[in-house]
């Protein structure tokens, strides 16, 4: 009988499409509805970011001037990201949308814990954009910033021992180097370099670049966000690190073809690229 192939880093990549299309341009939709909800004028939206004009953020209670300011966003990717942490530790499931909702746990961890770290350490980003509507506070925005500097760069860390741990569900041999190698690259590398070339291909094309208000290179910083992925892939294909002693739940990865899922995640890339890139203006 003919052996089928392997085709798992096909479906792996599919699903990494799905999930950074959810994961970032879901991302700058979260900012949207939070200036929907508060009445801000919309100036426009796209992969990279989102403008609008808020009337008086000095009127506003301190909440929801954080909020309204960029907040919302990455705190909402931390609480989906940690909630999908416990689905995943908590629930048996098909393989491939375990896989998915890997890809997916590990997104909003990278986009909500990494805007933390970076706001903490640097002033930039969501966080940075709250930091400047308190400006009338500074003690607070250094309270804010060693704080965030701290969640952020646990939950970073933290996101390098889940992935790696998320690995083993894959693996039945943690001996076998071959087998770690093989999950680890597909499950993880896939998110990390379409988290890095689709990044910065739509930095180049932002309207927040192309302003003037944002350099290319602080976009690109911003791919740092990615890095999780890779030590995902390091921690358990090159280094077995920390593998558990069992798995109470054991897959194989995917190796059918799930053809609708990948055109479906090319197409919604191109869209974010294409369309969301050079961003939608509202007049």
């Amino acid at each position: 009988m003919e052996q089928k192939k392997d085709l798992s880093l096909v479906n792996c990549i599919a699903t990494s499409l799905l999930a950074y299309f959810i994961t970032v341009p879901g991302h700058e939709l979260l900012h949207l509805l939070t200036h929907m909800i508060y009445g801000d004028k919309l100036l426009y939206y796209s992969a990279c970011a989102v403008d609008a004009v808020v009337t008086d953020y000095s009127s506003m209670p301190l909440f929801h001037r954080i909020m309204d300011a960029g907040a919302s966003a990455c705190i909402l990717n931390a609480i989906f990201g940690i909630i999908l942490v416990i689905v995943l530790l908590k629930k048996k499931m098909g393989p491939m949308l375990r896989v998915f909702l890997i890809q997916l746990m590990g997104a909003q961890i990278s986009q909500g814990f990494g805007y933390f770290m970076i706001g903490g350490f640097f002033g930039v980003g969501d966080w940075g954009n709250v930091f400047n509507v308190l400006t009338d506070q500074p003690g607070l925005v250094t309270v804010f910033r060693i704080t965030l500097s701290i969640i952020g760069s646990a939950g970073i860390v933290a996101l390098f021992f889940i992935l790696n741990h998320m690995s083993y569900y894959f693996i039945k041999d943690s001996e076998n180097k071959k087998e770690r190698m093989h999950v680890a690259a597909r499950l993880h590398l896939p998110m990390f370099i379409i988290g890095v070339v689709v990044g910065t291909v739509v930095w180049a094309m932002s309207p927040v670049v192309k302003s003037g208000e944002l350099s290319f290179g602080i976009g690109l910083f911003f791919d740092l966000m990615w890095v999780p992925f890779f030590w995902g892939f390091m921690f358990t294909g090159v280094m077995k690190t920390l593998p558990p002693k069992e798995s109470r739940f054991l897959y194989p990865l995917p190796a059918e073809p799930h053809h609708f899922l990948l055109a479906a995640g090319i197409v919604l890339i191109l869209v974010d690229i294409f369309v969301f890139g050079p961003g939608i203006f509202f007049s």
